[in-house]
């Protein structure tokens, strides 16, 4: 087998999460896994680039009034995501985060606060992490085991710290603008300026659209107005949609 080391030390940290409820298994793709999985970092950065299908991400809920429609129209559509949340904010509606996972969707660990990781001392960042932990496991009954660091800021060290906390991180491919600042009045829905900027959304989407990609969203107005325009998208192009979870799983197809 090419992948030969590599191969050997994924194994290695996949067998090293077992112990956590739910973990699973991680293998390397035939093209080597530095292009989809940093073993030495634990940071899943892409799919298999040989299958046709995309997971969709969505970070920085709940928020308690585009949440709701985001999964509606994520049941609607018969679809899942991967929802990175914000433990301030699971505190404020945890009975959202239990609907995600009631509708099949995952919940992964977007830190307590929302800071960014690169800039804190690194028991700021355990801290920042076990505290959204704690916060959704007592909300939910679930240990979360994915993390995405706020903004994608962090260094090496605060993704070994996320690996010896039995996490992967959980990087994007798939960027747009559609992250708003609630309550901008230049955003609201009744001014002419937001039709566009939900219609850009995927279209942006669209022109980056590749196998084994992570599309990075977020818990705002914007997304919630242009979601179904999103998947309905993707899928006519060929693509399936799953989870992260799913997406790791297929990384040795094709």
């Amino acid at each position: 087998m090419r992948l030969g080391v590599s191969v050997l030390a994924l194994t290695v940290f996949a067998l090293s999460t077992e112990a956590r409820p739910g973990f699973s298994k991680v293998q390397a793709d035939e093209q080597g896994n530095s292009v989809t999985f940093d073993t030495s970092l634990g940071l899943f950065k892409r799919g298999n680039p040989k299958v046709k299908e995309v997971a969709l991400s969505i970070d920085d809920g709940p928020h308690i009034l585009f949440a709701p429609k985001i999964l509606e129209v994520l049941r609607q559509n018969k679809a899942h995501a991967t929802f990175f949340v914000v433990g301030k904010k699971v505190l404020e509606h945890p009975e959202i985060v239990r609907e995600m996972l009631a509708d099949g969707n995952e919940v992964g660990n977007h830190s307590m606060t929302h800071p960014r990781l690169n800039t804190l001392p690194l028991e700021d960042v355990r801290r920042e992490i076990s505290d959204c932990e704690e916060v959704v496991f007592k909300a939910t009954g679930v240990r979360m085991k994915y993390l995405r660091p706020p903004g994608e800021r962090y260094t090496d060290d605060v993704l070994k710290l996320a690996k010896e906390m039995h996490y992967i991180s959980v990087a994007a491919n798939i960027g747009v603008s559609d992250y708003i600042v609630v309550g901008d009045q230049t955003w609201t829905r009744g001014n002419p300026g937001y039709r566009d900027h939900v219609e850009a959304i995927p279209r942006d989407v669209f022109k980056q659209l590749k196998n084994g990609a992570i599309i990075d969203l977020h818990d705002m107005p914007t997304t919630a107005d242009a979601l179904d325009l999103v998947i309905k998208g993707i899928r006519s192009r060929g693509y399936r949609i799953v989870t992260v979870s799913q997406l790791l799983r297929h990384l040795r197809r094709g």
